[in-house]
């Protein structure tokens, strides 16, 4: 993957803690560690070389308060941060990265800094971004909504308008992969590349194609996504919410708009039938008996109940037309 593939760009404002009790320090750095945790690789995430100047506590710079020991910073927090940091790619900004006023949908106008005013640069190219921002509650001027949004900004040339996502949770980043799926439009290969991030609680099988779909990949994709994400999000503890009773679980997803449901007894008892739903994943065989599907005559998802010994992740096993009954 290029260095510079980055989607995430981390602002300032999640830097600034002046003004914190210790233990809301703790919090906020807990915090945007528990969100970079899983980002943090060398090539996901970035961070503008000014922030290291950024004013984090009282008189102290983020450089100060991650590499000295007085930094103010409690130790086993700074030192989890610092680590997260250094495995973010550092970026220099260019003249298309200076900070200036943006106005968000509704009207609001906020000021934009230099990882947001990046993350606006980039996606004004077409590349789905976001941009990783914890402000402190300072008052309705120091808070960002979350989420996909469409940003006015200026240019050298004038105004344009630019959609950027703000990623402030671990929910808020599960919708940011997923929409960079659906946006972009992605190949099977970028499929695959992102489903983990994507659908952290689901396994995948090494099987998987989307040409076994009847739709094309056009047709089938946003439908896909949205039934993995309710999967990932609902499916297992909807299943134990309604005490294995497969007909609520059928009608909870329905009501969210997802045609699943479990195989029918006769399916059951056709042998051949019921081998097709047997999908190898990591050396073991495991019978997905639960489908999802487009259409009432095609394009099906057959995936697992939940496997204790995967952490009751479920294992998407099979894209299909049809199989057999």
């Amino acid at each position: 993957m290029p260095d510079d593939d980055y989607r995430v760009v981390l602002s300032e404002e999640s830097l600034d803690w002046r003004g914190l009790t210790k233990p809301e320090l703790s919090k906020a750095l807990d915090t945007l560690s528990d969100l970079l945790e899983p980002l943090a690789n060398g090539r996901s995430v970035a961070i503008m070389i000014p922030a290291y100047e950024t004013e984090c506590l009282p008189s102290v710079t983020l450089t100060e308060a991650l590499y000295s020991r007085d930094g103010g910073l409690p130790l086993e927090e700074r030192r989890r941060l610092q680590s997260l940091l250094d495995k973010c790619q550092d970026v220099e900004p260019g003249y298309e990265d200076l900070p200036s006023l943006v106005q968000l949908d509704g009207g609001l106008q906020r000021e934009a800094s230099w990882g947001m005013a990046h993350a606006l640069a980039r996606a004004a190219t077409g590349r789905s971004m976001s941009c990783l921002l914890l402000p402190v509650d300072r008052g309705p001027a120091s808070i960002w909504p979350t989420g996909w949004l469409t940003i006015q900004r200026q240019t050298g040339t004038g105004q344009d308008e630019v959609e950027l996502h703000l990623l402030q949770s671990v929910e808020d980043s599960l919708v940011f992969w997923r929409g960079v799926i659906t946006r972009e439009k992605v190949s099977e290969e970028g499929f695959f590349a992102l489903a983990s991030t994507a659908f952290p609680d689901l396994l995948f099988a090494p099987s998987l194609r989307f040409n076994r779909f009847k739709g094309s990949h056009q047709e089938v994709l946003t439908w896909l996504v949205g039934l993995l994400g309710l999967l990932n999000d609902h499916f297992t503890h909807t299943l134990a919410d309604c005490g294995g009773d497969q007909k609520k679980v059928q009608d909870w997803f329905k009501a969210m708009g997802a045609d699943i449901s479990p195989e029918s007894p006769n399916t059951k008892k056709n042998a051949k039938a019921w081998a097709e739903r047997l999908v190898g994943y990591g050396g073991e065989h495991h019978r997905c008996e639960w489908h999802g599907k487009r259409r009432w005559d095609c394009d099906r998802v057959h995936f697992s109940l939940p496997l204790k010994a995967h952490a009751n992740r479920v294992l998407i096993g099979i894209f299909v037309d049809h199989l057999s009954t």
